[in-house]
């Protein structure tokens, strides 16, 4: 009993913390910019390139965990595009992080329709046409589905040869937005 007071006693008048204690590791999550990709330059590119600054940015960001089946979501009434956070690792290619994000973009373009019988229709025809005109999008969906869901712990150092979907595009961007035009892109 007397060691138990005692040990009380020295917790309670320790002295002050000195901030040396473990720090909980700075999160990713909520946040545009990943460990490996930035959704900020992809949402840029992608909506001067083609969609023609027609999309006012949205809340861009990263999962709080790896999702499994999912690749991303988006939020079409508040705004909110969330990609899994799988996707923030350099052994995925940057195409399969632009496409994601650019079929998540299309979702705000063209909205959620519904047809006669009054179900909800996400991915109309002109929505896939879109997709599908987005250069690499075919790469993109044979990586999903050869490699798609990653094993293992992320790995988190970017390598320079993946940057080619950003480098190729951001440097035929133009600023004003006339860049090519998928199919499908009518509105």
């Amino acid at each position: 009993m007397r060691r138990s007071l005692e040990q009380l006693d020295l917790f309670v008048h320790a002295p002050p913390s000195t901030g040396v204690e473990k720090k909980r590791p700075a999160t990713t999550y909520g946040k545009a910019r990943g460990q490996v990709y930035d959704l900020d330059e992809f949402f840029r590119i992608l909506n001067e390139r083609y969609l023609w600054n027609r999309l006012t940015r949205p809340v861009l960001r990263w999962s709080r965990n790896r999702w499994r089946i999912v690749l991303g979501i988006c939020d079409v009434e508040r705004g909110v595009i969330t990609l899994n956070r799988a996707l923030d690792d350099s052994r995925v290619p940057d195409i399969v992080v632009a496409s994601t994000l650019f079929h998540e973009m299309l979702h705000l373009h063209f909205g959620i329709e519904e047809d006669a019988n009054g179900r909800r229709r996400v991915h109309p025809p002109e929505f896939k046409r879109a997709e599908k005109g987005l250069p690499g999008y075919h790469e993109a969906e044979i990586w999903i589905k050869k490699c798609f869901p990653l094993r293992g712990r992320p790995a988190k150092k970017p390598r320079e040869t993946m940057a080619r979907f950003l480098s190729l595009h951001a440097s035929s961007a133009s600023p004003t937005g006339t860049g090519s035009k998928p199919a499908g892109m009518n509105k």
